[in-house]
């Protein structure tokens, strides 16, 4: 048999079963034929029988769903994640200084003691090395000044002695002149 519905007459079946089952009315729209439509609709006690069971599932499927939905929702919060946790203590830890990190990471076993004494060891070390090294720099430093401005000191006496010399002997104007032409030479070396 091969039975065609108007659309108005389908519409009309379609609503009537949904009511006698509890079932939506798309969904009946969506996967009944016409065929399937007229035999449900010559059936409906049959559904009105099981409708109250029907509803019944539903409500426990749906109770379920939201356990489940709130379960995942609480393991889904970062906040409940062992990960997260760790990393806040981890956080924490580093936010220590000194003693209280150390102690902090060693007892998590999160450095190795025997590695930690070393490394602490081999840093002293460094410092000290690294202190006496600075020690001897400037003390080299200080002594290298020191020869300088005695340099300086004597190059200042030198030129004292000239300028005197050239102004006596060869006049004011001659060492103008000499002293213009040095600037000169001075500023061709200049950096910008």
């Amino acid at each position: 048999m091969n039975a065609q519905l108007s659309k108005k007459e389908r519409k009309r079946l379609i609503s009537r079963i949904s009511q006698a089952s509890g079932i939506a009315q798309y969904a009946l729209e969506a996967k009944m034929t016409d065929e399937q439509i007229i035999e449900a609709a010559d059936k409906l006690d049959v559904f009105l029988l099981i409708k109250s069971a029907n509803n019944f599932n539903r409500y426990c499927q749906a109770e379920k769903t939201a356990e489940a939905n709130a379960k995942l929702k609480e393991f889904l919060n970062i906040k409940n994640s062992e990960i997260f946790k760790a990393g806040q203590w981890l956080l924490n830890s580093l936010s220590k200084t000194g003693q209280e990190r150390k102690e902090s990471l060693l007892q998590n076993g999160l450095v190795h003691k025997e590695d930690y004494n070393q490394d602490t060891s081999d840093l002293k070390q460094v410092i000290i090395d690294t202190r006496d090294s600075s020690k001897k720099v400037t003390e080299i430093s200080i002594e290298k000044v020191r020869l300088l401005e005695m340099r300086i000191d004597g190059l200042l006496k030198d030129n004292a002695f000239m300028k005197n010399y050239i102004k006596n002997n060869m006049g004011v104007q001659e060492w103008r002149n000499i002293e213009k032409n040095l600037q000169q030479e001075i500023k061709k070396y200049e950096i910008n």
